[in-house]
């Protein structure tokens, strides 16, 4: 098993994020989207392995809650758990922070990642029609931080 840290993000983290976000989402404008979650994240996670970003995830806060505004693992590396081990350490910040909820939006075809939204507590709440940009619709899912996570 590869030895993974999971810390604070750093200024120098944008460049490893930046292709995973590219890889991860093939947004219009990556750069901009990363500023945004940079900006406006009260946590911003990542999973290094030797020095190399390899996974994050940006959680914004919203009064007693929080909604994760972007989670990404790089391609090469998923399925070994680092997703997980992310998500553990956002839900148990969240709740170290008061938050008595987590929301996020998933795509309706990205089973893989409802199956790992699913076994740390989340639900699907709601439909999002046509959220993403290339029409998809997006199921917004809840967890409850007072829940054991």
């Amino acid at each position: 098993m590869l030895s993974v840290v999971i810390r604070s993000y750093t200024s120098r983290d944008v460049k490893d994020m930046l292709e995973i976000e590219k890889e991860a989402f093939q947004p219009a404008n990556p750069s901009y989207d990363l500023f945004v979650y940079i900006s406006h994240s009260d946590d911003l996670l990542v999973a290094d392995i030797g020095g190399r970003v390899v996974g994050y995830i940006a959680v914004m806060d919203m009064d007693s809650s929080a909604k994760i505004i972007s989670f990404a693992v790089k391609r090469e590396f998923r399925g070994m758990g680092i997703g997980t081990i992310l998500l553990d350490k956002a839900l148990v910040r969240c709740r170290e922070r008061g938050k008595k909820s987590v929301y996020l939006e998933v795509r309706v075809s990205n089973e893989r990642a409802q199956k790992l939204y699913k076994k740390k507590g989340f639900k699907i709440i709601d439909v999002i029609p046509s959220y993403y940009r290339d029409g998809e619709d997006a199921y917004l899912m809840l967890c409850n931080t007072t829940d054991d996570l």
